[in-house]
């Protein structure tokens, strides 16, 4: 990834790793050079049950945005432990990836709530998932195709499908995370 960011810093970025298992002050640190070097963090997947690991990670993000996984082994408990932090770290930038899979009404419900919260598309296949989540939060949804496990052509066809108005479907499809990327 590092080489790839290097040659062409006008077409990608990168989000940096931290490892959720690691003390405090080494999740902290990690934090720290990763905000030096990249635009976010993750994708964090804590162990089922253990969203609590994230915290450290929110406690020293600041306004760098963190992506949590949203599918299993996430669990309904996590998703409400995510948005619990999101309300505790309301700076940060929190994006639930893959529209929060089985739990994707929560998800939505959680994202509209907060607005530190985004919601991120990949892996959503089901129109009648993705077409509630870009009408509640058109402002604070991501596209994502999870490539190279998925297929980025179908989930663009399906956001372009689902998207009610141009302005929406710009904003998803890019315009939403060049603003929460700053680019």
């Amino acid at each position: 990834m590092d080489d790839a960011v290097a040659a062409h810093p006008d077409r990608f970025v990168g989000f940096g790793s931290v490892d959720l298992l690691r003390p405090g002050a080494e999740v902290a640190a990690a934090v720290e050079e990763a905000g030096r070097k990249w635009r976010g963090i993750g994708e964090l997947t804590p162990p089922p049950g253990r969203a609590d690991l994230l915290e450290p990670v929110l406690r020293a993000a600041g306004d760098l945005p963190v992506v949590v996984h949203g599918a299993a082994p996430t669990t309904a408990a996590d998703l409400a432990a995510v948005g619990a932090l999101a309300r505790k770290y309301p700076r940060t930038p929190l994006v639930i990836s893959q529209l929060g899979d089985e739990h994707w009404i929560a998800a939505i419900e959680l994202v509209r709530e907060m607005p530190n919260l985004w919601l991120e598309l990949s892996t959503a296949s089901l129109v009648f998932s993705v077409r509630p989540a870009i009408a509640e939060v058109p402002d604070r949804t991501l596209f994502g195709s999870d490539a190279p496990y998925g297929d980025p052509m179908p989930a663009r066809a399906l956001v372009e499908r689902v998207t009610p108005s141009e302005t929406a479907r710009a904003a998803v499809l890019g315009g939403n995370a060049a603003r929460l990327l700053d680019l």
